[in-house]
């Protein structure tokens, strides 16, 4: 997917006569010896079919730090743009979280209103884990993404969105259905609401542990990615890792079907101590990293899950981008595809595609009527806005609805 230019020309025009104080974050580096023999990462980074574009920087990690009010983004074609610090954050894992706000200086302070969420087409979230820093950068809806390969060096990949696999195949989404089950639509009190945490443990096999350079900057990445998208719509909830994670070196499927028979199942020989190390993290939900699938990102055991359910599997290329990661714990919540036509439990619980803009929510899915639409880090609601058009309707498309319903209990799984 290409980045309008003539638009963003526009909104670059007010930066011309700007002086940076910024410093940038990445440099274009000599290419040419890191592609003729690239490591193990970076041939990973260039077989992904959804990055386009792909070039050879040296990241400055030290400045993803508190003290970092401002960073100056060199992206490829010439496109440089200032990220104004919107949060920072140490995670327990000691890596650093620094998200900010990109300055398209395309409109006026407070142009647009509270329940708007257009912002979020232009931001970043950098993880730096030692001299390496792992990001995601959304330009004009555009994603670019900064990854740490061999030799100190960081790819800098323009990605094509209309490339990422589906976050389900057709088959695992209907055993998602079958499994789904019926729970009672007891709404929060407004005037008591507050914020559910709900607590995931995460699981690595060996496949890939194999494919991940640092585990615990990826996942932190996901983690934040996850949360953004539920504050965007204000849903009540967030997810907090459960302890360490978890690695193991039994056997793995690349049927996401069978993983999650296998985890689920807690006295068939596979991943049987997986219940009480959940236990002992006092983990409510728990994501399995499985090998790499050529046909799907990731399946959840049910819709609206159990307990005795809360499980997910992923793919290692799916960590972070595209919002799957949270888009299976959705479906442990109860939320469905924007295609699926089942109204249980949830009738209002589907995502959504705003046709007029190209972009659907986190739940609507690229195999379904919109495979072109660029996904947006919001669930769907019709509270809140893109361009000043709802992004969910009240009777059919409202996932938000359904995390403040269901956050609370499944907070209480553990």
């Amino acid at each position: 997917m290409k980045l309008n230019r003539i638009v963003l020309a526009l909104a670059l025009t007010g930066l011309a006569n700007f002086a940076f104080a910024a410093e940038p974050l990445f440099s274009v580096t000599a290419n040419r010896s890191a592609f003729a023999e690239p490591g193990e990462l970076l041939q990973m980074v260039a077989a992904d079919p959804a990055n386009a574009r792909i070039e050879i920087v040296s990241a400055n990690a030290e400045l993803i730090s508190e003290g970092t009010r401002e960073l100056i983004l060199d992206l490829p074609g010439g496109i440089s743009v200032r990220a104004e610090m919107a949060s920072f954050e140490r995670m327990e894992s000691g890596n650093e979280v620094w998200t900010g706000a990109i300055d398209l200086r395309d409109s006026k302070p407070g142009a647009h209103s509270e329940t708007e969420i257009a912002p979020l087409s232009n931001n970043m979230i950098a993880v730096r884990s030692g001299d390496t820093v792992l990001a995601n950068i959304r330009l004009a809806g555009q994603l670019y993404r900064l990854v740490p390969v061999e030799r100190g060096l960081h790819a800098l990949v323009e990605v094509d969105e209309s490339k990422f696999l589906p976050d389900e195949s057709d088959d695992g989404y209907a055993e998602m259905v079958r499994n789904a089950n019926p729970v009672a639509l007891k709404e929060p009190d407004e005037a008591v609401r507050a914020i559910s945490t709900i607590r995931v443990m995460v699981a690595f096999g060996p496949a890939a542990t194999s494919a991940i350079g640092n585990e615990q900057q990826a996942v932190d990445l996901a983690f934040t990615e996850a949360n953004q998208a539920l504050a965007a719509t204000n849903t009540d909830a967030r997810l907090q890792q459960a302890g360490a994670i978890r690695f193991y070196t039994q056997s793995e499927s690349t049927s996401y079907s069978t993983m999650l028979s296998r985890l689920t199942n807690l006295s068939d020989g596979f991943y049987d101590a997986i219940g009480g190390q959940r236990n002992t993290n006092t983990a409510d939900l728990v994501a399995y990293f499985a090998p790499a699938s050529t046909s799907l990102c990731g399946q959840a055991a049910a819709i609206s899950a159990t307990s005795s359910q809360a499980y997910f599997v992923m793919s290692p290329s799916c960590i972070s981008g595209n919002f799957t990661f949270v888009h299976e714990a959705a479906h442990l919540m109860g939320a469905r595809h924007d295609n699926d036509p089942t109204t249980t439990p949830f009738s209002f619980g589907h995502g959504y595609v705003i046709t007029s803009q190209n972009r659907r929510t986190v739940m609507a899915v690229n195999n379904g009527p919109c495979p072109s639409c660029t996904r947006i880090g919001a669930f769907s609601s019709p509270s809140y806005t893109t361009g000043g058009v709802p992004i969910g309707t009240a009777s059919f498309n409202d996932n938000t609805r359904v995390w403040r319903t269901r956050a609370a209990t499944v907070a209480a799984f553990r």
